[in-house]
């Protein structure tokens, strides 16, 4: 008798023993909506390829303590309800530890909801919306810099060369609203005004808004919104014969030089990641490295860069986490302070949810490439 009770709680320490390595072995899984078809699939796709790059990189390396980490993704088509709905399924999943790298402003707000709501974290949403950073929410973690950052240097930009009459080009809503209110803010600190301000509705008169930027003279113009809608105002602008200098921040950069082709040769972009064919920066070297091993013929794009920039930095955060979970990784980020990621800086804190302050500019050249 006392054999076989000696034997049973062998057994049974034997297996509650094995729990533990079976939870290890469990991977670690994030959701993500974001645009894979739509007006800005070619934008969401590229940094889709980023972001499985940088993942099977960590991966390979033996993931977070021995576990994989992994993705569930989900079409939103660019649609701010379709994401919106997205999130909130992956939310109610409560294996799923965060939500991570939607595009586009209006899904990444509607993500910010759900996510605040169900409260899981929502990390690297790529969009320089104000909603995701003014008021900060202790959930949200931006990593790339917002549209402020990028306006600014755009104005810069434009005073430096001695353009004065400055239009801001705006989606008719109230995010494109906050980004005006910003611009007019930025341009007074500087002792200067918004020349023309055009709100974009959802079914613009190209041509009437192309005749405003030319009665009112205007030198320099920057955008908020669509990249497909902004590229109709440039053509139409540019069959007036005006000069306009048109500025654009980051996102859908090089589809927007695709789809404009020789006409996009001048635009200059504001960019939120360092330059992907550079060698300079050691992050964008591994990036390299990390893209062609997925993909040998993967073409190197701000958008894929973002994508794997960003997944280093959702690794980085469940590798510090003292448990994967969805408030150890909130714990995880908060502590963080200040991330050096081979030449790209971002930082949190308990009380700040900056991430990277990093904005560059590039042009566009007549062979559909960029000048850095």
């Amino acid at each position: 008798m006392k054999t076989i009770r000696i034997a049973a709680l062998a057994c049974l320490l034997a297996a509650h023993a094995t729990l533990p390595a079976r939870a290890q072995s469990e991977p670690i899984r994030i959701g993500q909506s974001i645009s894979l078809t739509g007006a800005a699939a070619d934008h969401g796709n590229a940094v889709l390829a980023g972001v499985k790059a940088a993942l099977a990189k960590a991966n390979a390396e033996g993931g977070v303590r021995g576990r994989r980490i992994e993705l569930r993704v989900l079409d939103d088509a660019g649609d701010a309800a379709k994401s919106g709905a997205n999130a909130k399924a992956l939310a109610r999943d409560a294996g799923i530890v965060a939500l991570f790298g939607g595009v586009e402003g209006g899904p990444c707000v509607a993500q910010m909801k759900e996510a605040v709501e169900a409260g899981v974290p929502l990390v690297a949403c790529m969009a320089g919306s104000p909603e995701l950073r003014d008021p900060g929410h202790r959930l949200v973690f931006p990593v790339r810099a917002g549209h402020y950052d990028e306006f600014a240097r755009l104005i810069e930009q434009a005073i430096r060369y001695g353009m004065g009459r400055i239009a801001f080009v705006h989606s008719d809503s109230d995010t494109g609203r906050r980004h005006l209110a910003n611009v007019r803010k930025l341009l007074a600190a500087q002792g200067r005004e918004l020349t023309l301000a055009l709100a974009m509705p959802s079914k613009p008169d190209m041509k009437a808004l192309a005749k405003q930027l030319v009665d009112g003279r205007i030198e320099a113009v920057f955008n908020h919104g669509s990249f497909a809608t902004y590229s109709q105002l440039l053509r139409e602008t540019r069959a007036l014969g005006a000069t306009t200098q048109f500025m654009a921040v980051n996102s859908g950069a090089q589809q927007m030089v695709r789809l404009l082709g020789p006409d996009a040769k001048g635009l200059i972009f504001t960019q939120v990641v360092p330059f992907p064919w550079g060698m300079e920066r050691a992050i964008v070297r591994e990036y390299q490295v990390a893209l062609r091993k997925l993909d040998p013929q993967a073409a190197y794009s701000f958008s894929s860069l973002e994508g794997y920039i960003s997944a280093r930095v959702l690794v980085e955060a469940l590798r510090r986490a003292k448990s994967p979970t969805r408030e150890g990784l909130v714990q995880s980020l908060e502590g963080m302070e200040t991330l050096e990621l081979g030449g790209f800086a971002l930082s949190y804190g308990r009380d700040s949810r900056a991430g990277s302050a990093f904005v560059d500019t590039v042009i566009a050249t007549s062979k559909g490439d960029f000048r850095h």
